[in-house]
């Protein structure tokens, strides 16, 4: 091989390289401006009432991806690809009204709320909703807390024994 084809080779090595940085750097930026709660907050008018519902709910110092997105890195894959759906999706004008999430990570509510799941023995005494039991039996957080953070209304109360009737209608004198 001589001297030239070794430089023409390093030149393509060297161009590729830095077509990777750029590359990189360009994903992890558009990473970082999409896991900002004001990119679909305030760049996308489909969310603005999800948005102002969520700067009025006591979980505003909560980035929206805590909740609306799995952790790590495969959960902010998943994410991410689902967000180019959306995308596609607004560009072409075909986003559903309302917009409606079918998929509510209860898993993310224990982060924070990990010490809501009480054993029934301490939970009992106090009629405390919150025991493993419910949790083993197919029931999550949004069972009872539907529209915490995206409904105003359910944003100003606790969830009414009235939610509890839909399942126990047997114990209705007793809770």
């Amino acid at each position: 091989m001589s001297l030239g084809d070794k430089q023409v080779k390093l030149k393509h090595i060297a161009i590729a390289g830095i077509a990777c940085i750029v590359a990189f750097s360009a994903a992890y930026g558009m990473i970082e401006a999409t896991n900002q709660n004001t990119f679909c907050g305030e760049q996308c008018h489909e969310m603005d009432p999800m948005y102002v519902t969520w700067q009025h709910s006591n979980h505003k110092t909560v980035d929206c991806a805590d909740c609306h997105e799995q952790p790590g890195f495969t959960g902010m894959v998943q994410s991410k690809m689902k967000g180019t759906k959306e995308l596609f999706l607004h560009v072409t004008g075909n986003v559903p009204d309302p917009i409606k999430v079918h998929d509510t990570n209860e898993v993310n509510c224990y982060t924070c709320h990990q010490d809501k799941i009480k054993d029934a023995e301490i939970a009992g005494p106090r009629k405390d909703p919150h025991t493993a039991k419910h949790f083993e039996n197919g029931m999550n957080c949004v069972t009872c807390h539907t529209g915490v953070v995206h409904n105003d209304a359910a944003n100003k109360v606790l969830p009414s024994r009235e939610r509890c009737y839909t399942c126990h209608l047997d114990a209705m004198g007793s809770l």
